[in-house]
């Protein structure tokens, strides 16, 4: 039987390749304007900072319900700042297109907070009140 970490990481693995691809297609499909050669990196980052937050929230979630609430908002309001440090550097930074980067940043950022969201919910509502 797999542990809800090990769950998580095969599943962010796989979203992580599928917006690879994803990413891939739109270099090849997209207008030159709208190509994106950091859309990677922003990849990467959104994959490790993901899976940090998500792998610390699971080993809180072992302890009480009110201090797992704490810690997740905490860690909510970290994740959305840094969030924010990674837009600004990248918009400051690249050179592709400002309108690319922020739809990839936004798509990654729906995806990937689905994914952690969803993934957590399944594994408190297992959790005994």
């Amino acid at each position: 039987m797999k542990t809800p970490r090990s769950k998580f990481l095969i599943a962010v693995t796989l979203l992580t390749i599928l917006c690879g691809f994803l990413h891939w297609l739109w270099n090849r499909q997209a207008l030159a304007t709208m190509k994106m050669s950091d859309g990677y990196w922003l990849l990467g980052v959104f994959a490790i900072l993901v899976t940090g937050f998500h792998l610390f929230l699971l080993k809180v979630a072992k302890g009480p319900g009110s201090t797992f609430v704490s810690y997740f908002m905490a860690s909510t309001f970290f994740k959305f700042l840094f969030y924010i440090l990674v837009l600004v550097v990248f918009l400051l930074f690249s050179t592709d297109n400002k309108m690319a980067l922020i739809l990839h940043f936004l798509f990654y950022y729906l995806v990937f907070t689905v994914l952690e969201v969803s993934m957590l919910y399944k594994e408190m509502a297992k959790k005994p009140s």
